[in-house]
């Protein structure tokens, strides 16, 4: 056998076959780098509630609106560089690309318990969402890349109960407590809020050094030019990818639902924590003791996910994906609807429901992203990537800025009832473009 044969032969982690030349060292440090990334993605929107409430002292009634402008500032930076940011992760490699985007994130968090008034919040909300692009990229396409196909499902199922189960311990356990802890240790509650932004930022950074240092792109997916990644890259790659979207109607079905699979999860880390600490305050509850209840739903979310992602990631590897995203539309919008039964966001009810949307967020996610690195043609896995987060950006964008004014004026249920909905309608739409047949379950090539 030559030293190239060599060099690319097939691995496997347990189950999940690798794509040829990907090492299982390199996908664990992957995985682990990523945790760290999406724990700080969802420790700043956790941490808002309190910012709001111990820091700048923004009075309750308007907490919900500038939640929604926030994120909705946030997304306007996504929606302005993701295309961009697939060019790159096609371009120039995707550890570059992370490994930028994590030492962007840990000097936003420095920054962010710094600001002394609201104006700069959404100034560095803008930057943090320009980040990210390099964050979602370059991470979707190397969990793309990394698996053979037909273990595509398991693998992304992996890495997301992976996150979850870990970001769980990081973020809803131990990033809600660091304040408490603090002010116990006698730090007034602005110190300590300073403080555990700064111990986040640290790891964070820390992450973005071994990304740089041992991280490695998955063979063929590094750079492939010093220069020619920008607006011509990309608008070109738009083409090739809108076209191919034209030819494959299974393809052009999940970059459509991108669109509300965004919006489900922008919601839940945007909302839940402010819905917590609004209805402590209504109680005399204090906005540290409001933090841990918040940090509990999140553990419950994580946990949920967790457990479904271990199933759905065989279960997306068995049957049709294009019928199973639209069943997982459907529960997920089903889920996000019975918040308006919850009468008590302390009391069980609450958690149950929460656990209930972790459960139909995992298949949705873990189908939506097999069925997109299957479909989309692997020169083009950066662009794609780039695309369907433009999409669903777009979906966030529009949402979040209508669930502030909802949260604020209807009550703290509403932008979960509101996304939750638009996943109805994109179930019943998902449905009629099934009924023809044309989305079928072609057989992967190694299947036929």
């Amino acid at each position: 056998m030559s030293s190239d044969a060599v060099t690319l032969a097939s691995r496997s982690i347990g189950p999940i076959r690798l794509a040829p030349g990907v090492r299982p060292a390199q996908v664990a440090l992957f995985i682990a780098v990523v945790i760290c990334g999406s724990s700080v993605v969802a420790f700043l929107p956790l941490m808002q509630a309190y910012v709001f409430t111990e820091m700048l002292g923004v009075p309750k009634a308007e907490q919900g609106r500038l939640a929604g402008n926030l994120v909705t500032t946030q997304q306007l930076a996504v929606l302005l560089f993701i295309g961009l940011a697939g060019s790159f992760a096609d371009r120039i490699g995707r550890r570059n690309l992370l490994a930028f985007a994590f030492a962007g994130y840990a000097g936003c968090l420095f920054a962010y318990p710094l600001a002394g008034s609201v104006a700069p919040l959404f100034a560095l909300q803008f930057l943090f969402g320009a980040l990210s692009t390099g964050h979602i990229t370059g991470s979707a396409t190397m969990i793309a890349d990394y698996p053979d196909n037909a273990s595509r499902g398991k693998f992304v199922a992996a890495n997301l109960l992976l996150q979850a189960a870990l970001a769980a311990t990081l973020v809803g356990w131990i990033g809600a407590r660091l304040p408490g802890w603090l002010v116990a240790g006698g730090a007034a509650p602005d110190v300590a809020g300073r403080w555990a932004f700064w111990a986040v930022a640290t790891a964070i950074l820390l992450a973005a050094i071994a990304v740089r240092a041992w991280l490695e792109d998955p063979p063929r997916a590094g750079a492939t030019s010093h220069a020619s990644a920008g607006l011509r890259s990309f608008v070109r790659n738009l083409g090739r990818v809108v076209a191919h979207g034209r030819r494959n109607p299974r393809f052009g079905l999940v970059m459509t639902m991108g669109f509300v699979i965004r919006a489900d999860y922008f919601v839940m880390l945007s909302f839940v924590s402010l819905w917590v600490v609004n209805a402590a305050a209504d109680r005399g509850i204090s906005a540290v003791v409001a933090l841990q209840t918040a940090g509990l739903l999140t553990v419950t979310l994580k946990v949920a996910t967790a457990f479904a992602q271990a199933l759905f990631g065989f279960v997306a590897d068995r049957v049709p994906r294009p019928a199973l995203l639209v069943a997982s539309l459907l529960a997920t919008g089903l889920a996000l609807c019975a918040t308006a039964l919850v009468e008590d966001v302390f009391g069980p009810a609450m958690f149950a429901v929460v656990a209930l949307i972790g459960v139909a967020e995992s298949s949705l996610i873990v189908c939506g992203q097999a069925l997109l690195g299957e479909e989309a043609p692997p020169e083009l896995r950066g662009s794609a990537m780039g695309i369907f987060y433009f999409t669903g950006t777009l979906g966030v964008v529009v949402t979040s800025a209508v669930s502030g004014l909802l949260f604020d004026r209807m009550g703290y249920a509403a932008p979960f009832v509101l996304i939750g909905a638009l996943n109805l309608g994109f179930a019943a739409a998902g449905a009629w473009m099934l009924r023809g047949g044309a989305m079928a379950r072609r057989a992967p090539p190694d299947e036929a």
